[in-house]
């Protein structure tokens, strides 16, 4: 976590660590991190519920777990931005960081390409790579590209 602002740092430190490193290939032990992933969304959320900055919401959108949807808001000015939010679970995860895709902002931003996925080649990708050992979780990366 180095470089990390202490904000990041401590939000982070509050959310449950996973102990399970697999992926959607691996059977029995992916779903033992998909609930260890949904403790950690649900601490994300309560934390950010009981501090006023409430800012997306998702679920799975398959039985598997490897398809999420949502919707992510930002308010500016007193207005509210709100737009879909999806992102696929890499067979190769947690090795591999998911892409997340807003497809409102699709050719936006330099930030986002290809349907709306954010660019992670500069962006968080570095990051991921680095850390995965770590066992990051969905709401890390959320957490790490907070709009």
């Amino acid at each position: 976590m180095e470089g990390w602002d202490p904000n990041t740092k401590s939000t982070l430190t509050q959310i449950p660590l996973l102990s399970t490193k697999a992926g959607p290939r691996d059977g029995a032990a992916w779903t033992q991190r998909l609930k260890e992933e949904y403790k950690a969304l649900i601490a994300y959320t309560q934390m950010n519920k009981s501090n006023d900055n409430d800012w997306f919401r998702i679920s799975a959108a398959n039985p598997e777990g490897t398809r999420w949807t949502g919707k992510c808001w930002y308010v500016h000015n007193l207005l509210k931005y709100e737009f879909d939010l999806q992102f696929d679970i890499p067979v190769t995860y947690p090795a591999t960081a998911p892409e997340l895709e807003l497809p409102q902002l699709d050719g936006k931003t330099q930030k986002m390409y290809r349907g709306g996925k954010i660019c992670l080649t500069v962006h968080f990708k570095p990051l991921w790579a680095k850390n995965w050992y770590f066992c990051f979780t969905f709401v890390d990366y959320f957490v790490y590209f907070r709009f």
